[in-house]
């Protein structure tokens, strides 16, 4: 690929990621390519449609969630720190994820990106595990239900959201046994 079409696809899931992440889930493709500076036959050069477009943008924000991992790398409580992410991500995805699964192309994208996210918390699963910073009966399913709950408890005021976010992982980890570990997650 050209420098110039490169930098022009990662312009276009730049400034998608930027709406999708301000709760714009239904922004046009049309606003998305003047925000990024180019046309519209540019953005379907690129991206098929709607649902490819947010295809690229989860792979940027997986990509982000693996370099979370990577960064705290094998700390016992690195869990609670990728937790806390994609607990998150779930929320600002929050809205989007009607749109995804509306459609079974949709709904295997979705699929396939909890199977991702899956297979980074392994790893530290088995690390808190270990440390006794988490119960032993505590599978992967559930703290990926438990990024779901968290990130669906934060409200859309956004006055409040943060002390709703907070409380609602607090009281998560006290479910799970997560115990203190004195480290920021």
């Amino acid at each position: 690929m050209r420098k110039d079409a490169a930098r022009n696809r990662e312009r276009l899931i730049a400034v998608a990621r930027e709406y999708f992440r301000a709760g714009a889930a239904d922004v046009s493709l049309e606003d998305i390519a003047e925000k990024a500076g180019v046309g519209r036959s540019t953005l379907f050069r690129n991206f098929a449609d709607r649902l490819d477009l947010i295809r690229a943008v989860q792979a940027v924000e997986q990509d982000a969630i693996a370099e979370e991992c990577a960064r705290l790398g094998s700390r016992p409580d690195a869990l609670f720190g990728l937790m806390r992410m994609v607990a998150r991500l779930t929320f600002i995805y929050r809205a989007m994820d009607d749109a995804l699964l509306a459609s079974p192309a949709g709904k295997a994208m979705m699929l396939q990106a909890s199977r991702a996210t899956a297979a980074i918390f392994a790893e530290p699963i088995e690390r808190a595990r270990a440390s006794g910073l988490l119960r032993d009966d505590v599978t992967l399913e559930d703290v990926l239900i438990a990024c779901n709950m968290i990130g669906g408890a934060q409200t859309s005021d956004f006055s409040t959201g943060e002390a709703v976010f907070e409380r609602g992982f607090h009281l998560i980890l006290r479910g799970i046994g997560a115990k203190d570990s004195g480290a920021p997650c």
